[in-house]
């Protein structure tokens, strides 16, 4: 088996991180090649109680936003920073198509859900015309590489500008239409659900689907996202 980012040899390298981990699921990633993504550590660094942003305040700008738009917030998981490793990974993963990437993570998300007691898992929806566009849903493949089983019951209703091609204010000011089929409101009653996106930015487009799942009478809405 190869790396799927570099294409070397994975030979038993990770055999001890898997064990330790219990996991059946593997990181299809060299340690030298996932050295350079940075796991998200808030006993080490100073960041947002909610959001895991680095802050020299309890409580990051963005976050207090929110507040301030009655979001209810509550502690964000995430794996690793958004660091220049990480950027050049979503650019060949989402924007130039190669779902093989998916693989790279898949015993971390695998891992975080295993600690996790929730019903049922949601990813962010793509616009028709984004996975039109894109071919694959990037949030859905990431699951499936980490055997998570996920209900894609959640829509949006129009399509909008990517995210990272906006400002930090166009971001926080989008407004996201989400919403789930009459027939299957039933689903999402009284439930515990961990909402996954791929990259948390400013918390615009997770926390208004979440705003959506609790209005729509979901006991609990845990978000999670790869990175941050």
């Amino acid at each position: 088996m190869k790396c799927v980012l570099c294409q070397s040899l994975l030979k038993n390298q990770l055999a001890f991180r898997e064990l330790l981990l219990g996991s059946q699921v593997k990181n299809h990633c060299c340690e030298t090649c996932l050295n350079q993504f940075k796991l998200i550590d808030s006993s080490i660094e100073q960041r947002c109680v909610y959001c895991k942003k680095i802050s020299k305040e309890m409580i990051c700008e963005d976050c207090q936003y929110w507040k301030t738009n009655e979001m209810v917030l509550e502690s964000h998981y995430v794996l690793y920073e958004y660091n220049e490793a990480m950027s050049e990974f979503m650019t060949s993963y989402k924007f130039q198509g190669n779902r093989t990437l998916a693989k790279a993570f898949s015993s971390d998300i695998n891992q975080v859900f295993k600690r996790l007691t929730y019903d049922m898992v949601i990813p962010i929806p793509l616009s028709k015309k984004r996975l039109a566009d894109r071919g694959f849903h990037q949030v859905e493949k990431l699951l499936e590489d980490a055997r998570v089983d996920y209900d894609p019951i959640l829509k949006k209703r129009r399509h909008t500008r990517k995210q990272s091609g906006k400002t930090k204010e166009e971001r926080l000011k989008t407004i996201h239409s989400f919403y789930i089929n009459q027939s299957d409101q039933d689903i999402i009653h009284q439930k515990t659900i961990i909402l996954v996106d791929d990259v948390y930015t400013t918390g615009s487009t997770i926390l208004q689907a979440k705003r959506y799942l609790l209005s729509k009478h979901a006991k609990k809405v845990i978000t999670f996202s790869l990175a941050r």
